[in-house]
């Protein structure tokens, strides 16, 4: 799953190499997962672990992006502020909170979690969120192609703080 799109790959076997010679490789992810019984007795099985991931990474992300700084401060900046402005805002809010549900998804899936537990996890956290349309279509295209991946075929998106520019 790479921009929105569910990118076919096909093995050839000519052009294979032969994996007795060379190592394959190995994922740190797949070392988290490696035995299956235990998987379904872990914390990658617990689903309320994923939403406090989620919850943990919104502050974090927040904190580092300059939203969370003095909140009656900024309900009354809020208030000052032109329709374009508060727009702006409210699609920046978004932004980040898309990311993370994009991410978290991937994550999940990448932990072999139940792809029904992983749409209807991902759908509750959306609710609560009150994305717009545009981020919330992004969201759902992906719930919806995610019988179609597995471990890591989902490309994560970048952290809308790593993005930022210093001034």
């Amino acid at each position: 799953y790479h921009c929105g799109k569910v990118v076919l790959v096909e093995r050839n076997p000519q052009n294979e190499i032969d994996t007795k010679a060379t190592p394959q490789r190995l994922y740190l992810f797949e070392w988290f997962i490696s035995d299956l019984e235990k998987l379904r007795h872990s914390l990658w099985a617990n689903l309320q672990f994923w939403e406090d991931v989620f919850l943990d990474a919104v502050a974090q992300e927040r904190d580092m992006v300059g939203m969370d700084q003095g909140t009656v401060e900024m309900m009354k900046r809020y208030s000052t502020l032109s329709r374009v402005e508060r727009k702006r805002l409210q699609l920046d809010e978004d932004r980040l909170l898309s990311t993370l549900l994009f991410n978290l998804a991937a994550f999940m899936l990448m932990m072999r979690m139940d792809v029904n537990d992983i749409r209807n996890k991902i759908r509750r956290i959306l609710a609560s969120c009150h994305l717009g349309l545009h981020y919330s279509q992004q969201i759902n295209y992906l719930l919806d192609q995610l019988h179609k991946l597995q471990a890591n075929d989902i490309d994560l998106k970048p952290m809308v703080s790593r993005l930022m520019q210093k001034k």
